[in-house]
């Protein structure tokens, strides 16, 4: 009797209610993609705010695109497409120049002041640097950029995206 208990309850519990599938297609896996790859289409990561949350859009661009160009094409802004998406900045537009130093650690430097810029701005440079030098096949090795303005440095940043 006490068997038959223990597999009555077994059987109950394994009896969770989920059918069994086959394998569902999604599409291809998710990659970084390397815009000077010869044979493949250009793209850039850039990372725009929907939501007051900053998302990745990838862009298709002509050729290869480095980390300051792919920070320029940030502070464009997003293009007539994506903004009928709903996608917005917290970056000022063309606000100046912005560069990259390799590091350790790597540094963004922008040419205006950073301490008007709410949090999801900053998010918005360090995600797209990320991206950009991980599409490069350059890392950041500590997982963390500086970036610094006119008016200020501001500690380390790791990209905090969706």
């Amino acid at each position: 009797m006490k068997k038959l208990l223990v597999l009555a309850v077994v059987l109950l519990v394994s009896a969770c209610g989920v059918k069994p599938t086959g394998v569902v297609t999604a599409g291809p896996a998710p990659t970084l993609r390397n815009p000077g790859s010869p044979g493949r289409d250009a793209e850039v990561i850039l990372y725009f705010v929907i939501n007051g949350r900053p998302v990745p859009v990838t862009r298709p661009i002509g050729g290869a695109v480095g980390v300051e160009a792919a920070l320029t094409m940030l502070l464009d802004g997003p293009t007539e497409a994506e903004r009928s998406d709903g996608y917005v900045t917290a970056l000022p537009r063309r606000a100046g120049s912005v560069t990259l130093e390799p590091g350790p650690p790597a540094t963004i430097t922008v040419s205006f002041p950073l301490k008007p810029i709410a949090g999801v701005g900053v998010n918005q440079l360090v995600c797209t640097a990320f991206a950009a030098l991980a599409a490069d096949g350059r890392y950041s090795v500590d997982g963390t950029i500086a970036v610094s303005g006119p008016d200020v440095r501001l500690p380390y940043q790791a990209c905090q995206a969706s």
